[in-house]
């Protein structure tokens, strides 16, 4: 019987994904967010120039060991603009790196808030909570960010207990924005790790995007798709020879992303920072090879990041991450 034998991520090799949760605070209680991701056990580095430091010096360091050439971070939380710093550690960042800062928020900071520092962010994911959030008032953040000239997107969470105040909260976007940002549709990950979707619900959600911008605006920006921006793809092979282009959820919806015991690029081309500090992947799995993670809030960390970075051997049984079921990855015997 064929199996999946190999993984080669499409991204160009010389960049650098780093997923960074400052905190584990959020505003909202949505009750079908992740465990632990609003507790507020983990609050946001105090020490703003420690951070800045050390993110340098990370960079830096993946620069001269492993030739990254871009380096795209997202920040998300918890809600990652509680952060009173938020600000300064971007404008820091940037000062020091030419980096590409992507955000994944709920948008409920001030117009005022966005209008001052949304400039300074490349992208912007506003996740639309039906339950908690103001429609309006993500409207206007959307059309500020846009009118900055930043990649901007609302994406509704479609909670199937309230499904159809969520299709009209799509159609309430697509009619009352000044501008025309991405518009997109999100299935809610159950805790239970159950369906709770009818036929036509999935139907609805099977194409995201509901509405693009126009065809002016990707001819702007057509620097967002020349690395800073793309849709996570990668090459599976067979071992009978057969190759599939896979796009986000393949490997998962598939039942494919089993990958206990191969060698993942984890650690190499993609990084996961914890609420904690914690340097690893998104799984939790240990990177570089070592049985202990690095902690980017180390007072030492710079003295003591210094190492042979390589691929990892993965010990999960179930590989559950969108972006890290496309990191190149090879079974080995």
């Amino acid at each position: 019987m064929s199996e999946l034998i190999k993984v080669e991520s499409t991204r160009d090799p010389k960049h650098l994904d780093i997923r960074w949760l400052p905190n584990n605070v959020c505003n909202f209680k949505c009750r079908y967010c992740f465990p632990d991701s609003n507790t507020g056990t983990h609050r946001s580095p105090q020490d703003i120039n420690l951070i800045i430091n050390n993110f340098d010096h990370l960079i830096n360091s993946y620069k001269e060991k492993l030739g990254k050439e871009k380096v795209n971070l997202y920040i998300a939380g918890g809600e990652p603009t509680l952060w009173k710093d938020l600000d300064k550690f971007i404008y820091g960042i940037k000062e020091k790196q030419d980096i590409y800062i992507s955000l994944l928020t709920n948008g409920s900071r001030t117009l005022r808030w966005w209008r001052d520092h949304g400039k300074y962010i490349d992208n912007v994911h506003l996740t639309h909570h039906v339950k908690q959030a103001d429609l309006d008032h993500t409207i206007a953040v959307a059309d500020i960010l846009y009118e900055h000239g930043k990649k901007t997107t609302v994406k509704v969470l479609m909670d199937s207990t309230c499904w159809d105040e969520c299709v009209s909260a799509v159609e309430y976007l697509k009619k009352n924005s000044k501008t025309k940002f991405f518009i997109q549709v999100a299935e809610v990950i159950e805790q239970d790790n159950l369906q709770h979707y009818t036929k036509e619900q999935k139907s609805y959600m099977k194409w995201g995007i509901k509405r693009i911008p126009p065809l002016s605006w990707f001819w702007k920006n057509r620097h967002f798709f020349k690395g800073e921006i793309r849709y996570t793809e990668s090459i599976g092979t067979f071992s009978n020879g057969k190759k599939i282009r896979a796009g986000n959820q393949t490997y998962i919806n598939k039942n494919l992303n089993t990958f206990e015991g191969w060698d993942c690029n984890v650690g190499l081309d993609s990084i996961f920072i914890n609420f904690d500090g914690s340097i690893q992947g998104a799984c939790g799995e240990k990177i570089y090879g070592l049985n202990y993670a690095y902690n980017i809030l180390d007072s030492n960390f710079n003295e003591k990041f210094n190492i042979e970075m390589k691929p990892t051997k993965c010990s999960q049984c179930k590989c559950v991450c969108a972006p890290e079921t496309h990191l190149t990855k090879f079974k080995t015997v």
